[in-house]
């Protein structure tokens, strides 16, 4: 055989066991997976971020909701993914630092499975009471939950509104008992109802009913006010420094990713946070863009997991 086509087989061997150059991305539909159903927060900031990366790449981009486990289905999914820029994560404080320390198993390691993109947003939880609570501020319920057995609304055992809600319980000696719904929305309805009388939930999530009068917000779980929200005082400045807490979203691609296609989803992400249409979006329904840079981030997340594992063993709260 000659010289120069043995040459030429060797360096196509090379080539098709060598992954696709960066340079071909995207060549197909980019994914992003969201761990909750469509109509909240996250698949808000999915959709809109799928409709900017559609006209700046050129490729089709959908959103896939893979709801179950508080996230870790849709985790397990993203993780196994291949690592080619064709499949993105929301990942959420659940995700990403909870459910490692909340769960005896996960099956995917939110550190070593996944490559951080950018912090997008984050919002803190508040506290809101039916409306038929007489309490008006926070030390008139802290008060009122120490003289009556209340109830109150999680989207699930071991969400951040169920850890936040023991968490505030432990702190204020409050008499609250726990009552785990599928989601939020059905735990809304039933505060909305009477059936319950206070939630924990994060702000986007029930400014409409603020607004509407539906439910009567008290405090925040912030050190900073809501824009949207800027008559609902805070907890710390209220003495109660440690009942801080909030939900974040981020976008991950698995682990291995190249970094050409991370810097450019990086890039593209940074560029849709700071476009007045998508800030005003957010900020509508109670959500803070929170740009990071990249070191911020990881210490952001690090300091997000050592927190939650210590509220987890506080609290003893462990799923199997």
């Amino acid at each position: 055989m000659p010289r120069r086509l043995i040459l030429a087989l060797a360096a196509a061997a090379v080539f098709a066991g060598s992954p696709a150059p960066a340079q071909s991305w995207p060549s197909k539909t980019i994914r992003i997976v969201v761990p909750f159903p469509a109509g909240g927060s996250a698949d808000l900031s999915a959709r809109l971020l799928a409709d900017h990366l559609k006209n700046a790449l050129g490729q089709p981009v959908v959103v896939e909701s893979k709801v179950g486990a508080g996230g870790n289905l849709a985790a397990a999914e993203a993780a196994r993914a291949d690592a080619d820029g064709h499949t993105l994560f929301i990942g959420t404080n659940g995700t990403q630092a909870i459910n490692q320390s909340l769960y005896n198993k996960i099956p995917y390691n939110p550190a070593a499975d996944f490559a951080p993109i950018a912090m997008m947003w984050e919002a803190p939880h508040l506290l809101v009471v039916h409306p038929s609570v007489p309490a008006q501020t926070l030390p008139e319920f802290i008060a009122y939950a120490r003289a009556n057995k209340l109830s109150y609304g999680s989207s699930g055992i071991g969400s951040s509104t169920h850890l936040f809600a023991e968490t505030f319980k432990a702190a204020t000696g409050a008499d609250i008992a726990h009552v785990p719904y599928r989601g939020q929305g059905p735990a809304l309805t039933d505060l909305i109802s009477g059936q319950l009388q206070l939630m924990f939930p994060i702000a986007p999530d029930v400014i409409g009913q603020v607004r509407a009068n539906t439910v009567k917000p008290l405090a925040l779980a912030a050190t900073r006010a809501s824009a949207e929200l800027p008559n609902v005082p805070l907890m710390p400045a209220l003495g109660h420094p440690d009942l801080v807490a909030s939900a974040w979203t981020a976008l991950y691609v698995p682990a291995k990713t190249p970094p050409e296609v991370i810097e450019r989803l990086r890039k593209e992400t940074e560029a849709l946070m700071a476009s007045p249409g998508f800030v005003e979006r957010m900020n509508g329904v109670g959500i803070e863009i929170r740009p990071m840079q990249a070191a911020a981030f990881e210490k952001f997340t690090q300091d997000e997991r050592v927190r939650w594992a210590k509220t987890i063993e506080a609290l003893k709260v462990k799923i199997d």
